[in-house]
């Protein structure tokens, strides 16, 4: 492999890039800051609107629960670039750096594989509901939990505070060469594919039996609620997919040109892969935090049940407050009237 490429040289973790851009740095602290907190935020919210029993009854609303759930693991493993990269800007937790290399790229390759798939099978969830309306092994990423492969690379450094624990093994060679294609094909390329040939083909479906659709009489009230059902999980998915497709392609184009860069031994601006990579990174956040907020804006239903959910909590909170401010009321009384009692015994005993 062309030392060039990487810039590899003796040593197990040679420090390739010598600190983060200032703007990188910032953009890790404010953009970061603000996706998690409207990511959380939106994240759990969107897990309390599937739970309500109108969406729960779809299959749909449930991969959309556990893609909520991935969506929240990513950015929970997420806060340890944020306070890395833009709180501290250099390397934390040294110590125990390796194991954390290991567990944080693992986790993250993971849920960012989970939560591709997890549209391509709502996509498919879809697409046989609309096909048919009556009928209705190893890890991929399992490498980096490896000690012996799987390591600090530069801590501190965004996009490559970690890598191959040896720079100069044939790990090396396959981690930059190889493995971003592997990666990019099976998080990215392939889901994206299956996505767009099921929402042509459902797009097509729904054509076709649309006039049977609007024939449904007012007479069949279930057939309307179904219909409708199942026309907001359709504007879900197609929202939930514009989303990810627009926020993983550019890394991953990126990731496509780096590795060939390498692969057929181009000398390789480092500095400039860690910007490009730094920055969409950031953009690829974004698709595990914006999710709820779409759906509120493009659904209807989603809307209402979620403020249907908010009167429930807020209805629940009052009740809770209200036997509260009942019990103390009621003890004040008692006591009032305790009081009151004592007073008319001693009142009502003749003098001694």
């Amino acid at each position: 492999m062309n030392t060039t490429n990487i810039s590899v040289s003796s040593g197990p973790t040679p420090f390739l890039v010598p600190s983060n851009p200032l703007f990188l740095v910032l953009l890790y602290r404010y953009g970061l800051a603000f996706i998690f907190l409207f990511g959380f935020t939106g994240n759990l919210a969107s897990m309390a609107t599937f739970m309500q029993t109108t969406l729960r009854a779809t299959s749909t609303a449930f991969l959309f629960l556990i893609l909520a759930v991935s969506d929240s693991l990513f950015l929970l493993v997420s806060i340890f670039d944020f306070a890395e990269v833009g709180l501290m800007d250099g390397p934390i937790l040294l110590t125990n750096y390796d194991s954390l290399c290991r567990s944080r790229w693992f986790m993250k390759g993971f849920t960012q594989f989970c939560s591709a798939w997890i549209l391509v099978f709502v996509t498919i969830d879809r697409w046989l509901r609309t096909r048919f309306p009556f009928k209705a092994n190893k890890c991929l990423h399992s490498h980096m939990l490896s000690a012996q492969l799987l390591g600090r690379l530069q801590p501190g450094i965004a996009t490559i505070a970690c890598g191959p624990a040896d720079t100069t093994s044939s790990y090396a060679n396959f981690y930059f060469s190889q493995w971003p294609f592997i990666q990019v094909f099976f998080v990215c390329l392939i889901p994206v594919t299956l996505m767009l040939l099921g929402s042509i083909d459902i797009h097509r479906t729904i054509q076709k039996t649309k006039s049977r659709i609007q024939t449904v009489g007012t007479n069949q009230p279930q057939q309307l609620r179904q219909a409708r059902l199942h026309r907001q999980m359709l504007i879900l998915m197609i929202s939930s997919i514009m989303i990810f497709f627009i926020t993983t392609l550019p890394v991953s184009i990126r990731l496509i040109v780096a590795a060939y860069e390498v692969s057929i031994g181009k000398t390789t601006n480092i500095n400039k892969i860690v910007r490009d990579t730094g920055i969409l990174t950031i953009l690829l956040n974004l698709n595990y935090a914006i999710n709820f907020y779409v759906h509120c804006l493009t659904s209807k239903l989603f809307r209402d049940e979620f403020i249907q959910c908010t009167k429930i909590i807020y209805r629940l909170a009052g009740c809770t407050t209200g036997n509260n401010t009942n019990n103390i009321n009621h003890t004040i009384m008692q006591s009032v009237a305790t009081g009151n009692v004592q007073a008319n015994i001693r009142h009502q005993q003749p003098p001694t």
